[in-house]
């Protein structure tokens, strides 16, 4: 029966990754449930891209869409969580790839239109960190890059001095864009305005905002 044994490896884990992206395409019911899921994990393929999943699912063996819509509020998420911890790191912001594997779960979240965890944090593989050195970050200033105004975009929240709104931005995160194919598309904007985008969303929980248009 899938879902009722914890993963004893590595691969088991990442092979649940990949299916619950693939499930969630096929399943409504998974995709109802996805703002409950507090706790993410993530890996970075060879092509930069990160893929992702929670926790209570990756966690146990060979699971699908049918057991863990069954089960997962039966299940007990540190469980998994003391599994996923002999191979997964978890980070915070600030941290490198924090950014990265972060607007990985909210575009997943973001193209079925569903809001993030308050409580998300993410945790990554971690033969896929690039480092564990700690960046500073000004959240004040990353905020102020985030206008709203009447005028602009029908007073659709907006990357400040451009008519790129955060929507957009989600919404190419959401199609499997890469931070630095937007910057080449949108040469005006950097890596600060994304991580604005990324900034606003997260603490904009049950926002429409937050939902790709």
């Amino acid at each position: 029966m899938t879902g009722t044994h914890l993963v004893t490896k590595v691969t088991e884990a990442k092979s649940n990754i990949d299916r619950y992206e693939a499930e969630l395409a096929r399943s409504a019911d998974l995709q109802a449930i996805m703002s409950y899921a507090r706790a993410w994990h993530g890996y970075r393929d060879e092509d930069g891209r990160w893929h992702v999943g929670p926790s209570k699912f990756i966690g146990y063996a060979a699971n699908d869409a049918a057991a863990y819509v069954e089960s997962h509020r039966d299940h007990d998420g540190r469980q998994t969580e003391r599994v996923l911890a002999k191979w997964f790191e978890e980070i915070q912001p600030g941290q490198a790839d924090f950014d990265d594997v972060t607007a990985a779960v909210l575009a997943l979240l973001a193209r079925y239109g569903r809001s993030p965890n308050k409580l998300l944090r993410v945790s990554v593989l971690r033969e896929g960190r690039l480092s564990a050195e700690p960046v500073r970050r000004d959240t004040a200033a990353f905020r102020s890059r985030i206008t709203v105004s009447p005028d602009v975009c029908s007073g659709r929240p907006t990357i400040r001095g451009t008519r790129v709104r955060v929507s957009d931005v989600l919404d190419m995160l959401a199609a499997g864009a890469a931070v630095r194919e937007i910057l080449d598309d949108y040469p005006y904007l950097n890596e600060a305005d994304i991580a604005a985008v990324l900034e606003f969303a997260a603490e904009s929980v049950g926002h429409r905002v937050i939902r790709a248009a």
